[in-house]
């Protein structure tokens, strides 16, 4: 080990009882500095490789030995300033406070009160004990004001901003489940963009930037106030609460494909304008469809269909047992890893366990994907579809796919996308009859959105969709202040 480094805690604490916070951290970014060997007149080209390495070491655990009584002094004079509080992310503010002098990072009310308003939302949803710890703990420091009340602040918005920038792509996750969200400190690129914004006195249109823009979203937030009494928030106050979050991921309706699942509804919109609107089949509750965001890649006329493994296994398998047979009768072809058909009578059945060690196909014009086949990437493959048994469409319960969604008007969308891929009616004709696949790349850059959202407001009215998959009955509300959520919002 180096010699020569200070044992620098005793002294701060005594330093700490005479001095103010702000000078701490001043002393703290000029002692204690790691020594390196050329500062030490040790010649490293004259040294072994073993001795270089474990010189190397030294300077690396005395460097990281330094770094710690270093953060403990900035975390030391934090509390010097502030007292013991109960903050999510002490170190960075310790840090940030000090390089900042400890000015108070909102002046801006108006940033404050826009943030403050996200915040409540978010905590109004259930998805987070710890976020709403910590509005409470905003509350109480209110009228105390000054460092302490701006410090809590930063604390809460530093949870906030990690939500914001990471609840698109961790919806599934955050706002189907239980207590799934865990606040975590966000990148170094968003803190930094942060506090260029506190800086720049740009704090209100970073917030801006955060927010969700969706006009349902923002009329089911308006809407949560009026559902908060003495005595709680009502039901239905839960439910749009909660719901408003899962809108909060997608944008308004301006461009692009919507799926609310629970709607079993499609709608298209170019230019704000519903340019098609289609009655779907999603995902039965065995075998649900994900929420999930997208760009279609390209169309596939006559599109064959390879079947998931899941439903070969579950499904398909315990038919074939019982009589090869209805492989041929549902035009399916059995392939081994080389591409090579196996006839099923072939097979010795009773030797396959639950798992099928061969592909099942059907070919194009004949399979279950029907006409069309609208490609986007997807980790769970998901895709639209045409299907060939359109008398389901008339069902009120249209949960019945195994993930993927049927679309009732899917050759009205093929159209649509094929003339613009610069297809004539008479060659979509042409080729459908052909019964040969054929795919044409999407010229647009429309986005797909699969949504699920079973309660909003819209002009003022309140909407409510079966819950098909459940997932309401998994939020819990326990421990929230409804009073300070709704002072708040």
């Amino acid at each position: 080990m180096l010699k020569g480094t200070m044992k620098l805690s005793a002294l701060v604490l005594s330093l700490s009882m005479m001095t103010s916070g702000c000078a701490l951290a001043e002393w703290a970014k000029t002692v204690g500095q790691p020594q390196q060997a050329e500062n030490k007149g040790v010649d490293m080209s004259k040294l072994s490789p073993e001795e270089r390495a474990k010189l190397e070491a030294e300077i690396k655990e005395d460097q990281a030995r330094l770094a710690a009584e270093k953060q403990a002094m900035l975390e030391m004079s934090l509390t010097h300033e502030i007292g013991e509080q109960n903050l999510q992310f002490k170190p960075i503010l310790a840090k940030l406070y000090a390089d900042n002098k400890y000015d108070l990072m909102w002046k801006d009310k108006a940033a404050e009160k826009q943030f403050l308003r996200e915040y409540a939302a978010m905590v109004a949803s259930g998805i987070s004990k710890r976020s709403t710890q910590s509005l409470v703990n905003l509350h109480n420091a209110e009228k105390m004001g000054g460092l302490t009340y701006d410090v809590l602040l930063s604390d809460a918005f530093l949870d906030y901003l990690y939500y914001s920038k990471n609840v698109n792509q961790q919806a599934q996750r955050w706002l189907y489940g239980t207590n799934a969200y865990k606040p975590e400190l966000p990148n170094q690129e968003m803190i930094d963009q942060w506090q260029s914004a506190v800086k720049n006195n740009a704090v209100s249109g970073f917030i801006n930037g955060l927010s969700n823009h969706n006009r349902l979203y923002r009329e089911t937030v308006q809407a949560l106030p009026s559902m908060i009494s003495a005595s709680g928030i009502s039901a239905m106050g839960k439910k749009l609460a909660l719901n408003a979050q899962r809108l909060r991921v997608i944008p308004d309706f301006e461009n692009g494909i919507f799926v609310n699942i629970p709607s079993y509804q499609l709608k298209y919109y170019r230019d704000g304008k519903a340019i098609l609107e289609s009655r779907v089949i999603v995902g039965k509750n065995e075998r649900r469809t994900p929420v999930m965001y997208s760009r279609l890649s390209n169309v596939v006329v006559n599109p064959p269909w390879n079947a998931p493994t899941r439903l070969i296994n579950e499904d398909i398998l315990p038919k074939l047992k019982r009589d090869p047979g209805y492989a041929a009768a549902h035009n399916y072809s059995i392939l081994d890893s080389k591409g090579n058909t196996i006839d099923p009578y072939s097979i010795n059945w009773s030797s396959i366990g639950n798992k099928f060690p061969y592909r099942i196909r059907q070919a194009a014009g004949d399979s279950a994907l029907g006409n069309y086949k609208f490609n986007m990437p997807s980790s769970d493959a998901i895709y639209l579809h045409d299907t060939p048994n359109h008398s389901l469409f008339s069902k009120k319960d249209r949960a019945l796919s195994s993930g993927c969604v049927r679309v009732e008007k899917s050759d009205q969308l093929a159209s649509i996308l094929l003339q613009e891929a610069g297809w004539s009616e008479d060659k979509k004709r042409s080729v459908l009859e052909s019964k040969k696949t054929t795919s044409a790349s999407i010229r647009t850059n429309d986005p797909v959105f699969l949504y699920y959202v079973t309660a909003w407001v819209e002009n003022g009215q309140t909407q409510v969709l079966p819950d098909i998959y459940k997932y309401d009955d998994a939020a819990t509300f326990n421990g929230i202040d409804w009073a300070v959520v709704k002072k708040y919002l």
